[in-house]
């Protein structure tokens, strides 16, 4: 047990990919595969969990890809560069345990909307993006120097017809996004800020309004082990539970409807756990993806090996976290983009 009497429980590695920023874990019920990418090195992994077949496609036209989703209309996935939202080409599908890098090139550019100076002189870039139960696309920016006292992100949406708009701006680094399966509220993560903020939503207009603080930062594990680090990505279960990662902290935070810390998840071996997601047959496992311990500080790696591999825990009807979940429990797979 955490301090406050919280439910902890350990995730484990489950493949050690060493990746420079893991980032953006998806899961895909159409084919059964487990994605991700790598932003630094602009690599999108794919992952049969059953098989441990991998496979690595790498994007050399641009210096990161940040955030990737399937589409339901049309070929190919979508995917944000540092300044442009575009379709990808369908993933590579994993042959072999032992992965190689195949390159690859967009296939579209479907949105360019942030200053291209500040985007070329590296002021900003993409991160993170959602996609809510429309199929209406989230993307969201951030400034790279995340210690300038200017917050110069934005978050954009892109709709099917193709219209973009801009939702937010002052942003400092934009990151989880997350619906409820009503479409009644929106879960939005700026890392800048150490919160997890929630906006009522208008699902009819893809309009975000009200918003307002849903939780601050989580307790300390114990007094050897203090909060640190900020909210990264997040996903939620099937009850509407948000699952948040803490980037530099090492830990998944679970959070229920009204606030209240369920459970929390470590990720051993690890300085950042950067976002989950829920994955497998019946959407019983969480995925993990974690970054490379020179992120979280210097000598970092010595007491971190396994930062940058993916982590996995099951959520399973006889696993011991379901024991401190409701009889009802379920998970939930991400929207996918319906552009």
């Amino acid at each position: 047990m955490a301090s406050q009497n919280i439910p902890v429980f350990d995730a484990e590695v489950l493949l050690k990919c060493q990746n420079n920023l893991g980032e953006g874990v998806l899961w895909d019920s159409k084919t059964q595969l487990l994605h991700w990418v790598d932003i630094f090195r602009s690599q999108l992994h794919s992952l049969d969990p059953i098989t441990s077949n991998h496979s690595i496609d790498t994007y050399p036209e641009s210096k990161c890809l940040t955030y990737i989703s399937p589409r339901t209309n049309g070929e190919g996935w979508i995917g944000t560069f540092e300044g442009s939202l575009v379709i990808l080409p369908e993933p590579s599908k994993p042959t072999s345990n032992s992965a190689y890098s195949n390159e690859k090139q967009s296939l579209k550019t479907l949105s360019t909307p942030l200053n291209d100076k500040l985007v070329k002189d590296e002021t900003v870039r993409f991160n993170d993006g959602g996609i809510d139960p429309q199929g209406r696309v989230f993307y969201g920016s951030m400034g790279q120097d995340e210690n300038a006292p200017k917050f110069p992100g934005e978050l954009w949406r892109y709709d099917s017809d193709g219209k973009e708009t801009k939702i937010l701006d002052e942003v400092g680094v934009s990151n989880g996004i997350g619906f409820t399966s009503d479409g009644k509220l929106m879960y939005y993560i700026d890392s800048r800020k150490d919160q997890i903020d929630v906006f009522d939503y208008d699902i009819s207009t893809g309009t975000p309004s009200n918003r307002r603080k849903f939780v601050s930062s989580p307790p300390a594990f114990d007094d050897e082990h203090p909060t640190e680090g900020v909210y990264d990505g997040l996903c939620l279960d099937g009850l509407g539970n948000v699952w948040a990662a803490r980037w530099r902290n090492g830990r998944v935070i679970g959070i229920n409807p009204k606030g209240e810390i369920i459970a929390m998840i470590t990720v051993k071996g690890s300085k950042g756990a950067t976002i989950p997601c829920f994955g497998g047959p019946n959407l019983e496992t969480m995925y993990i993806t974690t970054a490379s311990s020179y992120l979280g500080g210097e000598g970092d790696s010595e007491k971190y090996p396994n930062s940058g591999d993916l982590f996995s825990i099951d959520f399973g009807p006889k696993s011991p976290i379901r024991k401190v979940l409701p009889e009802n429990w379920k998970g939930a797979e991400r929207y996918k983009a319906a552009i």
